[in-house]
């Protein structure tokens, strides 16, 4: 995985493919190989540079409060380091909110947004749910991965999984990054409600019915605020990646032909 140094901190990421440029960042306890699953399904050509979080991939770990302004610049400055002056922006769950930030402090850069399952103010039982995490983590990576699948997923979803539900968890756990405790510090404050007004690129807001970590009411807060944003609202929990890959690679390839 190449890596780039910005200001005195490492940044890892990924490229793959070929075509219009799109940043994405990945969600909590996450690395760039988040998206693959959509990447693979996406019809438009994509030049896909995933940025990992601090503690994730080959990125620095953090030792201090993760500040989320100085993960955007990163991200935005190393596209333009790799050339690109101009690019679409994708993010799924803590990082659908580093996207609708970078679409607002970035608006000549980012074309489009898109926000999967993403959220704008962190709210009490986000707090619990993101606490609750930490300590599970902390005691068994196995442990934290049989509730987030338990709890990530739809009923539908499960039926499938459950004949390889132990394996599922066994892959899951060993996933989970290094900084994973420090990124959850940094869901458990968000807010960027503010932002959202000064976002001015098309902005497509896709969000699970059945998410119980990131309520479907969060995407539609965001769709409300982001003036002339598309909402799209999936027959899923906040795993929707895995559940539904294609419905969201055709909406976002859909998304930036437009």
């Amino acid at each position: 995985m190449p890596t780039w140094i910005n200001n005195g901190r490492t940044i890892g990421y990924s490229e793959v493919g070929a075509g219009t440029p799109i940043l994405a960042f990945h969600g909590t306890t996450q690395s760039s190989d988040a998206w693959t699953q959509v990447q693979q399904l996406c019809t438009v050509p994509m030049q896909w540079i995933t940025v990992d979080f601090p503690g994730s991939g080959a990125t620095y770990l953090p030792t201090d409060p993760i500040d989320l302004d100085s993960v955007v610049t990163d991200a935005h400055d190393l596209m333009e380091h790799l050339g690109h002056k101009s690019f679409h922006v994708v993010g799924y769950s803590l990082g659908a909110v580093a996207a609708l930030r970078c679409a607002a402090m970035f608006p000549i850069a980012v074309t489009t947004v898109t926000s999967l399952c993403g959220w704008a103010t962190t709210d009490a039982r986000m707090r619990v749910t993101f606490d609750l995490w930490r300590r599970l983590i902390a005691i068994d990576h196995e442990l934290f991965m049989r509730y987030a699948l338990a709890d990530g997923y739809t009923a539908e979803g499960l039926a499938v999984l459950e004949p390889m539900f132990d394996v599922a968890v066994q892959m899951a756990a060993a996933a989970v990054q290094p900084g994973s405790d420090a990124q959850l510090e940094l869901d458990s404050r968000i807010d960027i409600a503010d932002s959202l007004g000064s976002i001015t690129s098309p902005c497509l807001v896709i969000g699970g019915v059945e998410d119980r970590w990131v309520d479907i009411t969060k995407s539609r807060e965001i769709a409300q605020k982001v003036n002339g944003s598309t909402l799209l609202e999936l027959p899923a929990g906040h795993l929707v990646i895995g559940e539904l890959s294609q419905e969201i690679a055709t909406a976002l390839s859909d998304h930036i032909s437009r």
